[in-house]
């Protein structure tokens, strides 16, 4: 992809966030994670014993893809690669607790979002499930795979050789077990 076209691409993605309303769950530094504020809008589902139904107030989690840009271009080898973004989460984790424990998302009890970054993530405490509407999953899955050739320099083999693996999933977790896991974690452990 050329410099042009992810220049462009990431000038877009400063203008969707201020449309998106999107906020950054931190101050002390760059973390994978943005936030806001909607009405769901999906088919209802459930998650750790939490029911989202159409209009609940929940907070969307988008990926931060400067960040995610940054460390693709820093990281040539997939075994760092994979190390690196298994740093960034864990740091990112606790203070996306510490954002949402604030007043201000009192409302919200789920966190969810669509993202092709879905294995493994029940390892730190989220459940993943496929997009269950068709337009939606194939929207989903074209727009993320703009991102991922914006993000990364070889997006276009990969997605050649491996196009099954880039289908977007649903990750979410309820916002009282992600403060239990992370927040209490932040507290006995500061980075």
């Amino acid at each position: 992809m050329n410099r042009t076209f992810r220049r462009m691409w990431m000038a877009w993605e400063a203008v969707f966030r201020k449309l998106a309303h999107l906020e950054t769950i931190g101050d002390d530094r760059e973390y994978l994670f943005y936030v806001a504020k909607h009405r769901y809008i999906g088919k209802p589902f459930q998650v750790d014993g939490v029911d989202v139904r159409r209009f609940d107030p929940v907070i969307e989690i988008h990926m931060n893809n400067d960040l995610l840009a940054k460390v693709l271009n820093e990281e040539q080898s997939s075994m760092r690669l994979g190390v690196r973004l298994l740093n960034e989460a864990k740091q990112s984790l606790p203070a996306l607790a510490r954002h949402v424990s604030g007043p201000e998302f009192a409302r919200e009890q789920v966190l969810y979002g669509a993202t092709f970054i879905h294995r493994s993530v029940e390892r730190f405490g989220w459940t993943s499930f496929p997009i269950r509407q068709q337009w939606i999953s194939t929207y989903f899955t074209r727009y993320l795979q703009i991102v991922f050739k914006v993000v990364n320099p070889h997006a276009a083999s990969i997605l050649q050789t491996h196009a099954e693996d880039f289908v977007p999933r649903v990750v979410a977790i309820s916002k009282a077990k992600l403060l239990a896991r992370y927040a209490v974690r932040e507290a006995a452990d500061p980075q």
